[in-house]
Parts: structure tokens; C-alpha cells; sequence
């Protein structure tokens, strides 16, 4: 039997139904079939046709609200902010070099710049960028172009650098200043040694100091080394070497030892600086301040870079140019003043924590057993009056790390 699909009928006009339907009732196989309900269900072709206008209308009236209710799109993203960092970067990119003399930039520095700048101009140019996706640009190129300024490399006066000992081949001082120094033996109960020149990081002859044994530099006390602020940075490589006294403390460089200053490897090798300062008003009113760099050690038997620098509220803590740790007054006991200046001069020394005639057998501020010495080599060591700042230590790695 064919079967009539009554829902296509809306798709014929009323001359085309009435045809159909004629021509299906004359069917021989309809005669079975109710004629007379089906003539009356398939002739209401005015129901049918009010039925369909009806869900018409209903139909473009939910799409015309539909498109009434819709959100506008959203305004296109501000790229003001966009536009200035792209600037100041491609400023940067153009106008900078990469080398190791002041004013120029750290080797290397430079890439991330240049990947930071491509991707912000990939989104300047993007139409459909969001406004989301335009602030996290900025944010991200911003944070290069910090990163990339703080690897200039910056030049320090010439009148704060107080020392500066080579140790090509002698003692002397290279900073203009006069400081040279002597080479002597260590006191006898370090086993009296003498500073012996060797290789440096370069593996060059000569170019460095080894010591050991208490064998040290001694350099004629100046009140120029002995002021409020300081910075020391050093070129050191430590060994072991069968030592058995007082393993705990490789002194580097000091003056007067904890009644003054000394900057030291101690207690697993991690950079120890000591100084006593001043801690109120009053004269005579001073205190030991004593820090480590919280816990990054020195590895044994490589050469390192090492750089201490203090004024009054602020100690800082560098390794091969990377600032490890600053002791400031938002830490637990925070540095309280200046450094003192000594009320009976103590020579300065390389190697040793005080001069070999300072020594004494009595439990005494000179006690020689409480004393500490170096094991190793050391190389460039240099005293500033002030507190270097984090680009100024950089650029002093920057310059030395290479030959």
C-alpha cells in the first residue's frame, strides 16, 4: 500500500493538493478505504494552511528576537600601552650592543629581547587580538626589556676603588691608590706557609696566588680601607688539601677580624662576612653583625666569583654576578649601622683573618687558634668604599669571567 506523507503538503499551493487528492481517491486500491473521512481529513486544506502560517510567523519571530537579544560585539583592544613598549623595545633592540665594556650588554642577553619583541608585534598587528591578550603582551615584553636592562654593564668610578691586586706575578696594587702589598709567612701554628704564585682561571703561569698554611698578603692599614660601606669581590678557588685546622673557616680577606671585618668561607663553605658596626648613638656603642649567604655553597676545586657588599641597613650576597641573598631590615635581625672605624689601625690582609704579628697564644681577641686562613688559590681581589649595586657586581663578572 503507498503511504501519504501529509506533513509535505505545505509544500504545494492548494490547486496541487486538491489534485492529489482527487487523483489518490480514484485509486483502485481506495475503494476499501473510509471515503468520507478521508475526504473530510485530507480536504481541510484551511486548517492546514492557518497551521503552518501560524508556526511561520512563530519561527521569525524567535529568530528576530533571538537576533534583538545578542550581545554587540566586543570594542576593539587598546594598543596604546602595546605601541609604547614595542617602541621602547625596538629602541633598545636597535641603538644596543652585546660586549664587555661599559655601556655595552652581557653576551647573550639580547635574544630574549628580540623573541619578546616578534610576539608583541605579532599582536599589534592582530585585528581579533583580545584586550586580555594585549595586556599579557605588555606584561611579557616589559619583563624583557627589565631583564635586558639589568645586564648593562656599567662603569664604577674610578675613585672607589680603593684596591685592586692582581696578583700578576707580585702583590701591588693596580687601583692607583698605593696599596701594595707583602707577601708573608703564615703564623707557625698554621704551619707558617708562604703565598706561592700560580695558574689563574685561564690557566695562565703565574697569574694568580695559591695559599695555604696561613700564608698571606699584608697590606699597611689606610683609613680608605677601613670606611662605612664596602663592597669586596674576589676570584677564589678553595681546596681541602689535607687540611685539619680549623676546616670551618677560609678566610679570604680582613681586617682585624670580628673587631673589624673578614669575609671568609664557613660552616659548609657558604660566604660568611662578618663586620662590627655601629649600633645607636652613643660612642662606644657597636655590635658583631655576622651573616652567611643563607645556604648557596661554593664548590670545591672550581673557580668562583664572590662579591660581598654592605652599607648601613643592607648586606648583599653575590655568586659568579647572580645576587644569592640580601640581609636588609625586612629580615630577621637586620643590619643596624655602619661600619666602625678602628680605634688602633690593624693591617689588612689577603689569606689570613690578621696580620702574622698580631697573633697570640692567649684566648685574647688574637687567639691563633681561633684564627682562619685560606686553602687555595685566589685571584683579583678588589676593595670598593661603597656598596656596589646588583648591574655594577654584573659588570664586574661580566669584564673578568672572560680572558
Amino acid at each position: 500500500m503507498t503511504r501519504i506523507n501529509i506533513f509535505l503538503f505545505h509544500k504545494l499551493n492548494a490547486t496541487g493538493i486538491k489534485r492529489f487528492i482527487n487523483h489518490f481517491l480514484n485509486q483502485p486500491f481506495i475503494t476499501y478505504l473510509n471515503l468520507k473521512i478521508m475526504k473530510k481529513t485530507l480536504l481541510n486544506f484551511k486548517f492546514i494552511k492557518q497551521f503552518l502560517a501560524v508556526c511561520t510567523v512563530v519561527s521569525i519571530i524567535a529568530i528576530s528576537c533571538g537576533k534583538k537579544d545578542s550581545a554587540p560585539p566586543p570594542p576593539p583592544a587598546d594598543k596604546t600601552a602595546l605601541q609604547k613598549a614595542v617602541d621602547s623595545a625596538q629602541k633598545l633592540q636597535d641603538n644596543t650592543v652585546e660586549g664587555t665594556k661599559p655601556g655595552q650588554y652581557e653576551a647573550g642577553t639580547k635574544a630574549p629581547l628580540t623573541t619578546a619583541l616578534g610576539a608583541s608585534k605579532t599582536v599589534l598587528s592582530n585585528d581579533k587580538a583580545t584586550q586580555a591578550d594585549v595586556n599579557n603582551t605588555v606584561a611579557q615584553l616589559n619583563a624583557a626589556i627589565t631583564t635586558y636592562q639589568g645586564h648593562l654593564i656599567q662603569e664604577i668610578a674610578a675613585a672607589n676603588l680603593i684596591g685592586y691586586w692582581k696578583m700578576n706575578g707580585n702583590a701591588n696594587d693596580s687601583s692607583g691608590k698605593g696599596n701594595d702589598g707583602t707577601v708573608k709567612a703564615g703564623h707557625a701554628y698554621f704551619g707558617a706557609g708562604l703565598p706561592t704564585l700560580t695558574k689563574d682561571r685561564f690557566n695562565r703561569d703565574n697569574m694568580a696566588y695559591h695559599f695555604d698554611k696561613g700564608g698571606n698578603i699584608e697590606v699597611p692599614y689606610k683609613a680608605d680601607l677601613n670606611p662605612p660601606a664596602m663592597s669586596i669581590s674576589i676570584w677564589a678557588k678553595w681546596v681541602s688539601d689535607g687540611r685539619a685546622l680549623n676546616t670551618d673557616t677560609y678566610t679570604m680577606v680582613a681586617m682585624n677580624r670580628w673587631n673589624g671585618y673578614k669575609f671568609q668561607l664557613q660552616s659548609g663553605h657558604l660566604p660568611f662576612y662578618t663586620v662590627k658596626v655601629t649600633k645607636g648613638t652613643a660612642v662606644g656603642d657597636t655590635t658583631i653583625y655576622d651573616r652567611d649567604d643563607a645556604g648557596v655553597a661554593v664548590p670545591e676545586n672550581e673557580w668562583h666569583h664572590l662579591v660581598v657588599t654592605f652599607t648601613s641597613g643592607v648586606e648583599n650576597f653575590y655568586i659568579d654576578g647572580d645576587l644569592v641573598k640580601t640581609w636588609d631590615s625586612s629580615t630577621p635581625n637586620p643590619v643596624p649601622g655602619n661600619a666602625i672605624t678602628l680605634a688602633n689601625p690593624i693591617n689588612f690582609v689577603i689569606g689570613q683573618d690578621l696580620p702574622t704579628d698580631k697573633y697570640t697564644t692567649t684566648q685574647d681577641d688574637f687567639y691563633v687558634n681561633w684564627g682562619g686562613f685560606w686553602t687555595g688559590d685566589l685571584d683579583d681581589v678588589m676593595f670598593y668604599n661603597i656598596a656596589l649595586t646588583g648591574p655594577q657586581v654584573k659588570s664586574i663578572y661580566t669584564n673578568q669571567k672572560t680572558e
